[in-house]
């Protein structure tokens, strides 16, 4: 018995080679098209009038205890490591401010500054997310009092002032846009990262 076999003729083989490659360069550019679509939107769309509840929604997926308890201020656990412990990133805003001034600052200088909060602020907000997983309400307390010290008030105080004149607009922060929203807006009292209650509400 003789099985015959077709054999796919190159002129086949290559237009189903060239059917994918268009089927992928299609694809490619209808990605690229939506996130320039979606970044363009961010960047041109009107800064909020009003500051979010929370920051990080997409990390929202805890609940914090209600019943916690947290240690003074100061104190130290066995491997001499503090909740109190901050990573202070201050000196890339003190730094920038230097060369971004509310009266003058280029655009390079500008795209310096916001990356000096980018660093500043995401310790920060680590921070303050670890303490509120742990000790909730009493963790956010104890992150107000952390990030009331003298140089916090005068670096807010400084994104608020460059805010009002112009140097960035809030949209321009690409990342932790909300945590900023929320220290223009409202004061760095007010940042609370989001929780699971925040994702139905």
């Amino acid at each position: 018995m003789r099985v015959n076999v077709e054999k796919e003729s190159p002129a086949s083989f290559f237009s189903s080679l060239r059917a994918a490659s268009i089927g992928l360069s299609i694809g490619a550019t209808i990605v690229v098209g939506l996130l320039t679509y979606n970044w363009l939107g961010q960047r041109f769309a009107p800064d909020p009038s009003q500051a979010p509840a929370c920051y990080g929604l997409e990390h929202a997926t805890y609940t914090p205890p209600r019943d916690a308890t947290i240690p003074l201020r100061g104190a130290r656990a066995r491997d001499g490591t503090s909740i109190d412990q901050r990573r202070d990133e201050s000196y890339r805003l003190i730094e920038s401010e230097t060369t971004c001034k509310v009266t003058a600052c280029s655009p390079e200088a500008s795209k310096q500054y916001r990356s000096a909060w980018f660093w500043y602020l995401s310790s920060r907000l680590r921070h303050t997310r670890r303490l509120d997983m742990e000790y909730g309400q009493l963790g956010l307390r104890r992150a107000a009092e952390i990030y009331s010290e003298p140089i916090d008030v005068q670096l807010e105080k400084g994104l608020r002032d460059r805010y009002r004149a112009g140097v960035f607009r809030i949209n321009d922060f690409t990342q932790n846009r909300d945590a900023v929203a929320i220290l223009v807006l409202k004061g760095g009292a007010a940042l609370r990262p989001c929780r699971k209650a925040d994702v139905a509400s």
